[in-house]
This record gives structure tokens, sequence and C-alpha cells, in this order.
């Protein structure tokens, strides 16, 4: 992990308490992880964090995450599950949205390891991703977020009507391309939903700052990620002076910093995170900045 330097090191590690890790991979998963939920919960509750969010590309988290909320000893940390809206659970699917979110889904993900982007990123282009821990039988089947002619799906359209009944609810952008991801954020802050998360547009996404703006302007939130800004990371490609450029570009009002990390091999979210934060101390982000973006936003976005 990459240390502060130690008139920094204090600093660092009152930014973790009290933060919100909304983007965590934890077991049990079809990709190999580096801890199970559990096991992330208690060292995010030992970390003094005050919520997480377990995110899993093929079934939904939430029965694994009601579960520790109900009966672990995780006091003072809020464990909350999601679903990506991947083939596994039937791609844009309305009814596991509603069930998902009936069992405490924070989170929606559009769908990430289904679509045509994400096999174009991780496939053609060699984008460093997880691979699955055993190969499937059953192959991938992209799920498509806009229609022949350009427009948002209809069934993308349905699964955001279902979500702006549950305003508590936050919708992340997923694996899609920047066209599709402004297609879904603009018909979502249509239809009045608040809590949007741009899913790591910088990375996979490919968006340019143009786009950001614009989906700042329309309330969305840009997510930048750890993972791939940690130089140990194994999945490491956008350096640290990018993402502080972005911060100071967009101002931290509406940016959320998650680790994103899990991944087997690549070590703890907790110090994947730690050693982000530290990252931006030293490029010059104000810590009164990186606290709203780890604390106040994402707080918001879970309803917290």
């Amino acid at each position: 992990m990459e240390l502060c330097e130690p008139q920094t090191m204090k600093q660092c590690e009152d930014l973790v308490k009290g933060l919100v890790d909304a983007h965590i991979h934890a077991g049990p998963s079809l990709m190999a992880r580096e801890i199970d939920a559990w096991q992330m919960a208690c060292e995010a509750r030992q970390a003094g964090y005050s919520a997480i969010v377990v995110k899993d590309h093929h079934i939904p988290s939430v029965a694994a995450a009601r579960i520790i909320q109900d009966h672990a000893d995780v006091r003072g940390l809020k464990v909350f599950g999601s679903i990506v809206l991947n083939s596994s659970v039937g791609g844009l699917n309305p009814k596991a949205v509603e069930a998902a979110i009936g069992f405490g889904a924070a989170i929606v993900w559009m769908p990430t390891v289904s679509c045509e982007n994400h096999a174009l990123k991780h496939g053609g282009r060699g984008l460093k991703f997880p691979s699955l821990a055993q190969k499937q039988k059953v192959p991938e089947r992209m799920v498509q977020l806009l229609d022949d002619r350009g427009n948002l799906a209809p069934e993308a359209i349905t699964v955001l009507e279902v979500m702006a009944a549950y305003p508590e609810v936050a919708l992340a952008t997923g694996h899609g391309n920047r066209v599709e991801v402004d297609a879904v954020i603009r018909k979502a802050a249509s239809l009045g939903i608040r809590r949007i998360i741009a899913t790591h547009p910088s990375y996979m996404v490919d968006a340019a700052m143009e786009d950001l703006v614009a989906w700042t302007s329309l309330g969305a939130y840009i997510e930048v990620n750890a993972v791939t800004s940690v130089p140990s990371s194994n999945f490491y490609c956008i350096p640290p002076p990018t993402i502080a450029g972005i911060i100071r570009s967009l101002g931290p009002e509406k940016i959320i910093i998650s680790s994103d990390y899990g991944q087997k091999g690549n070590g703890s979210p907790v110090a994947g995170l730690h050693a982000f934060l530290a990252l931006l101390v030293n490029e010059g982000i104000e810590p009164a900045a990186i606290e709203r973006m780890v604390r106040d936003n994402p707080s918001y976005l879970l309803n917290l």
C-alpha cells in the first residue's frame, strides 16, 4: 500500500473513519475474491467505516448483506447489498429490480459483464478485468441498452420507471459506453431519479470531461475508484494526477470515491482505499474535499 508522507499520515487515518465505500467486491462470487462479505464487514467495522455496499456481477448480494446486518457483530456499520442487471438475473428485468429492493438493495447497477462495451474492452482491447474462477458452459448473453435506432431500449426505460418509484435507491450506470451511459442518465433524470452514479467513467466507459460536466449538470455523481489508480493494484491504469485533475475540474460536490477492490491477490479493500486517499492528499486535494467525496456524497446516495 502507498503510504502517506509522515506529515499527512494522521490526515489519512482520520479520512478513513466514518467513510462509506459504495463499491466493494466480496465473496461468494464466480470471480475469485480476496475476502467474503462477512470478512469485509469485519474489516470495515474495525477501520471505522459507517457503511459498505457489496457488489457481485452475477447474483444479487442482498441476502448475504441482510443476514450480516441482522445477525453479525458489526455495530456502527451498515452493510448493504445490490443487484447488477446482467444476463444471469434476466438482464433488464424489472421484477428482479423490485425483488432486490424489497430485500434492501441500496444500488441497482445497469449491466456490466453483459455489456458489449465490456466484452470489447476486456477482450478485444485487453483492458484489465477479473476473469471467472471457472469457465461457464452457458455463454454470456449481451444485454442491449439501446435499440437499433440508438434510443434507450424499452426494457431499460421500464427498469428506470420502476426505480423512480423507489427514490431511496441509487442507480449506477454500469459498464456501457459513453453513449449508452448518457442515454441512461438523461432518461433517469427526466423521470425524477436523483440518486445516480456514473460508474467509473474514466475506466472502460471512456467518457470525456464534457460528458462528466453534462452528467453532473443532470444531477449524477461521478465515481472515482481506488483500484485503478493505486500503482500497486493489479488493475492500475489511471494515474493519480488524472483523478486529481478531474476532482479539481468538477469540484468535490458531485464526486464519490469508492474502492472497487476485492479481487483475489489484490489486497484488502480497506488498505486499497486508504492508499488511494493518501495519494489524493499527496496530490494536494484538501482533506475537506476528500471527506465530502468519501462520506457526505455516498451517504446521500445510500439515503443514510
